[in-house]
């Protein structure tokens, strides 16, 4: 069966579907970036390339997608991955005519409705930071984000001021310490099964991400730098678990999700939001624990699921090993040299030779292995210092 994968980016999800044992499956690839390394796992196409789109947005995609079969590009199921979850109308358009492998737009929804998640979650103890949906005056006293209804990777949320009123689409949650985590699970619209959790890396300026831009995860997630007891790490988890299952059962998800979640120091757990399809930590999750992710996406709309819950941060001396992704950002205007070395070298997200990157622009993926958490970051800087050397600043 030939599938179409498409999102903003859908190089982690692709290659996870071609390292598959779920015979059957030919993988075609839509996202905006086309990345080189992309073409290793089934044919790619660039929006912003191959097809002249400016921006990620629902009528470039239905507009591209129609091309796409006007084309003669044929397939007969459909995964997204990142950005079309706050598309409703695109998962719409693709769900009227191909086999949608993914959750339908009325689930993704209420996924997506901050209020009602809030409110399910703290009635069951679930823990959120206090949020001003309809706020539209300058934010009361304290600390406070502007964080945007259509959130996604971070790249839009501001802390707010106190001299301007907060924007259209925007709510106002208030700014709180801890750790910036996610969990991943697979459901099958009312049970679910979790794979694991990781720390996500937000703005880290040694990456030149912006303060909250999502820039990586680190997995498993790391306890060991926590002064607490194992009580408490279990306290921890069934706190996720909790939040997992709630969410799944009352918004029938399915297939593999994320959710984000702040650590606080006291090893409580506050809710951020729902990510309902493929989030990019989860390829971490099979170099780590061997999974096969795709198989377990597919067999969850088949019903089936894993017998018990996968995440090793159960077991309180597992001792590694940790695997981290980060994104490397431009912290000028460059242009690659020959990059057609770096799949070999553990890069991901590849550019071709001699492209322009601007500042600011994600460059490429860079993965390491560490004996914990704290060393695994220290490899991907290493990593990142090496693909900075082999740029070039445009001159």
């Amino acid at each position: 069966m030939n599938l179409l994968m498409f999102g903003f980016c859908t190089r982690g999800f692709t290659e996870c579907a071609a390292l598959s044992y779920n015979a059957g499956y030919s993988v075609l690839a839509l996202d905006y970036f086309g990345d080189m390394d992309q073409g290793r796992w089934g044919k790619s196409y660039s929006l912003s390339r191959d097809f002249k789109v400016s921006g990620f947005n629902a009528e470039g995609l239905i507009e591209t997608l129609c091309k796409m079969e006007e084309n003669g590009v044929n397939y007969e199921a459909v995964v997204y991955t990142s950005g079309i979850e706050n598309q409703p109308e695109v998962i719409r358009h693709v769900a009227n005519r191909k086999r949608l492998l993914g959750n339908p737009a009325p689930v993704v929804e209420a996924a997506r409705d901050f209020k009602r998640v809030h409110h399910l979650l703290q009635k069951a103890g679930v823990s959120c930071p206090r949020t001003l949906y309809h706020w539209r005056s300058p934010p009361p006293p304290g600390e406070w984000l502007c964080k945007p209804l259509d959130s996604g990777g971070g790249s839009k949320i501001i802390r707010a001021s106190h001299d301007e009123p907060v924007p259209a689409n925007y709510m106002l949650q208030e700014f709180c310490q801890g750790r910036p985590a996610s969990v991943a699970f697979v459901a099958n619209g009312t049970d679910a099964r979790i794979l694991g959790l990781s720390e996500q890396l937000c703005g880290l300026e040694q990456f030149g991400a912006k303060p909250f831009l999502y820039r990586g995860n680190i997995a498993p997630l790391d306890f060991s730098s926590e002064s607490s007891s194992g009580a408490a790490r279990e306290q921890t988890l069934q706190k996720v678990r909790k939040m997992v299952s709630i969410i799944t059962k009352e918004c029938g998800l399915v297939g593999v999700n994320g959710i984000d979640f702040l650590l606080t120091d006291e090893l409580d757990v506050l809710f951020l939001e729902v990510n309902p399809r493929y989030s990019s930590s989860m390829e971490l999750y099979r170099k780590v624990y061997g999974l096969d992710i795709f198989r377990l996406h597919v067999e969850s709309f088949e019903g089936r699921l894993p017998e018990r819950h996968l995440l090793r941060e159960e077991n309180p001396r597992y001792s590694g090993p940790y695997w981290g992704k980060a994104i490397v950002y431009a912290p000028w205007d460059l242009v690659t040299k020959d990059t057609r070395t770096w799949f070999t070298k553990g890069i991901r997200d590849i550019p071709y030779p001699n492209e322009e990157i601007p500042a600011g622009a994600p460059i490429c993926t860079v993965f390491a292995e560490g004996e914990s958490g704290s060393r695994c970051l220290d490899a991907l800087e290493e990593k990142q210092d090496w693909v900075l050397r082999h740029v070039s600043p445009v001159v």
